[in-house]
This record gives structure tokens, C-alpha cells and sequence, in this order.
């Protein structure tokens, strides 16, 4: 009869365990995370975030997703958690009623974009009554209003021609355009017209001061309600992958560059024009005690910039490098857009931006601990 006991005590102690463990499996089940993106490599870190296991009990999937509607549809069922885009497309995605909030500044324009215009073309106002190409809604649509604007003229001043890249450096090189407004490599492509040449880059132009050429991480509103620890995971994530990026480039590029399919050099020549940001960089960007800006913390190995200043705090009423211009960026695309015809209303920063995970993964120590300002692009150079 013992025998029976402790046998029947010894099934209904391993019965349990077995459904303890079952029950733990249950509760930490990996979370299904969908992040979408163009194929450009300085989104990359996603990759590195998948190949190197960064996200905690997240199963990560990283969709390239070229198509703006399809995105955007993804993004108001449910199905994407988050995208990478430009943070003025981020303005028009809120402008047009999708559910997202921008909540990082993942990296910004250090010379990747370009203008390049036909060699009787020497100011600003010599644009008046030319043509120029740029997609709609995209950030070289944005600095070349942004352009005109600190100029003084009008919007319309200048012919847009909408048109992808790769299109309108083709139009440009064959004559049919005077100002390509443009990114690498297709503005390098644009160059090989015999009368033309690049009138500025981001980096010369100094965009970076005010984040007027800056990229977003953007989430879904609800998603990030419902599940706040499994969005702060997946944020911390990125800037870990950035970190180790900015340490191991070399490696780094390989697993962007499988991750797109593109060749390793092409990732070289991206990254030599973008920098990619820090926490405390973010930080600094909505102007939180202790952080700087990227402005004042150009990264170690970069090419210096121009000592010219750029005067885009003028159209801001401020400096033209200074903590905190988030805000005041976001309300002029808004402005900007609104103006233009790209948007139907004006989204404000207080509606748009949402800093809470930055601020809870700064709360942690993560500032601390992801604080490389290594340049990526000096792998290759």
C-alpha cells in the first residue's frame, strides 16, 4: 500500500511539474513583432537584432515593404507593429489618420543626400523657374520646400516633377531636368551629366542641426498600449544592435548586407552618409537633462562639417544647433506639408511624438549603457 502511495505521489508531483512548466512555457512564449522597411541599409540594425538574438522573448520578422498603401494598411490592421520611414513621412502617416506615433530617431542625413543642378544653376534663387524631381511626401521633397522657404519664395517658384529616384536621375542626366533632389547612389549617377554639378549634400548643408533630414521609428498606438514591456524590449533592442554595429562595423555590414542582398560596398558608401543615433543623442533631440544632441556630438572618425553656419534656426526663432528641436521640426513638416497640399490638416508634436519608451529605457540606464559614437562609415574608407 506505501508502495502505491509513494508511487501515485511521485506521478502526481511529476503531473505537476509537467503542467508548471507548461504553464511557464505558456507566459513566455515569444511575442510576434513585425517591423516594415525600404531595402536602404540604415535600417539595418534589424537585421543584426535577428542574426544576433537581441529581442528578448521576441520573435522578430522584418518585412521590406516598398509600397506606401500596403504599409500603411498594415499598419492600421494590427499586422505591423512598426516601421522605419522618414520622420516627415511619419507626419503625413499621422496627418492621414494611421495609428502611429513617432518614438525614436533611429539616424540622420550626413551627406547621403544630395542636390545636384545643371551648372548655370549658382543660388537658391537661380531655382526660380527651373524644374526639379523628388518623390511626393518624401524627405527630398521636404528640403527642397524647406529650401525654398529659408529663401523666401514660394513653394511654386520651382517646377516639381514627382518621380522616383532612379527615374529622375535618368531625366536628369538626359537634359529634361535642371535640380536633382536626390540620394546615394543615385545623385552620384546624376553628377556623370557634363553640366552639372552638387550644389550641396546634407552634411554641407547642415541639416543635421535641426534633424530636417532624419529618419523615424514609428509604432502602432494600440499595440504599444497593449504591450508597453514588449515595445520597450524591441526598442532596447535596436540600440544595442546600433552599439554593436558602431564596435564591429565590418561584421556589422555583412549581416546588412545578406539581410538585403545588397554587395558589403554599397553598404560602406550608405553608411558614410549617415549617422546613426545613441540614446542620449535622442535624448538630447526632445531636450531631456543630459543628453546632446547630434549637432554637438558630431561621432568620433566622421568628416567634419563646413564651418559656415547653416541659419536653419532662424526659421525656427532659435540657434541653429540646440537641445530639444524635435518639436519644432516636426510642427514645420507639419506646417510645411500642410502648406504645400501634402497633407489636408497639421498634426502637432505633442499628438505625433510619443518619448515614453525613450525616457523608460533612459530610466534604466541604457544611455549608459548603448553610448557609442563611433562613425559606421569609416569601415571601408
Amino acid at each position: 500500500m506505501q508502495g502505491l502511495l509513494k508511487c501515485g505521489s511521485g506521478l502526481l508531483a511529476g503531473l505537476l511539474l509537467a503542467v508548471t512548466l507548461t504553464a511557464g512555457s505558456t507566459l513566455r512564449a515569444a511575442e510576434d513583432v513585425t517591423v516594415t522597411l525600404i531595402p536602404v541599409s540604415v535600417y539595418g540594425p534589424w537585421f543584426i537584432v535577428q542574426e544576433k538574438g537581441m529581442a528578448e522573448g521576441v520573435n522578430l520578422e522584418v518585412q521590406i515593404i516598398e509600397d506606401i498603401t500596403a504599409r500603411n494598411a498594415g499598419l492600421s490592421t494590427g499586422h505591423l507593429q512598426c516601421m522605419m520611414t522618414t520622420m516627415d513621412s511619419t507626419v503625413v502617416a499621422h496627418a492621414a489618420g494611421i495609428p502611429v506615433r513617432h518614438v525614436a530617431v533611429p539616424l540622420m542625413s550626413y551627406g547621403l543626400d544630395e542636390m545636384v543642378v545643371a551648372s548655370d544653376i549658382q543660388s537658391v534663387e537661380d531655382f526660380a523657374g527651373r524644374s526639379y524631381a523628388a518623390d511626393y511626401g518624401f524627405l527630398n521633397h521636404m528640403w527642397m520646400l524647406l529650401t525654398l522657404k529659408r529663401a523666401g519664395m514660394d513653394f511654386d517658384a520651382a517646377e516639381h516633377k514627382i518621380m522616383l529616384p532612379q527615374d529622375a536621375t535618368a531625366s536628369f542626366v538626359s537634359g529634361a531636368l535642371d535640380i536633382d533632389v536626390n540620394f546615394i547612389p543615385f545623385s552620384t549617377q546624376s553628377q556623370e551629366r557634363e553640366d552639372s554639378y552638387l550644389f550641396k549634400s546634407s552634411r554641407t548643408d547642415r541639416t543635421w542641426e535641426r534633424g530636417l533630414i532624419s529618419d523615424s521609428i514609428a509604432c502602432n498606438t494600440d499595440w504599444m498600449a497593449e504591450k508597453p514591456d514588449v515595445a520597450k524590449e524591441v526598442l532596447r533592442s535596436w540600440f544595442e544592435a546600433v552599439n554593436w554595429w558602431k564596435e564591429n562595423p565590418e561584421e556589422g555590414n555583412e549581416i546588412v548586407a545578406r539581410g538585403l542582398d545588397w554587395p558589403v560596398g554599397d553598404v560602406e558608401i550608405t553608411q558614410q552618409g549617415t549617422v546613426m543615433l545613441n540614446i542620449n543623442q535622442n535624448l538630447g533631440a526632445i531636450g531631456v537633462e543630459g543628453g546632446v544632441p547630434m549637432c554637438a556630438s558630431i561621432p568620433e572618425g566622421a568628416p567634419l562639417p563646413p564651418e559656415e553656419p547653416s541659419n536653419w534656426g532662424e526659421m525656427f526663432g532659435g540657434e541653429d544647433c540646440e537641445a530639444g528641436y524635435l518639436n519644432s521640426t516636426w510642427d514645420i513638416f507639419a506646417s510645411v506639408y500642410h502648406e504645400a497640399g501634402v497633407t489636408d490638416n497639421t498634426p502637432t508634436a505633442e499628438d505625433g511624438i510619443d518619448n515614453s519608451l525613450l525616457l523608460s529605457l533612459a530610466a534604466d540606464g541604457f544611455g549608459e549603457t548603448y553610448n557609442s559614437n563611433k562613425w559606421i562609415g569609416r569601415s571601408g574608407m
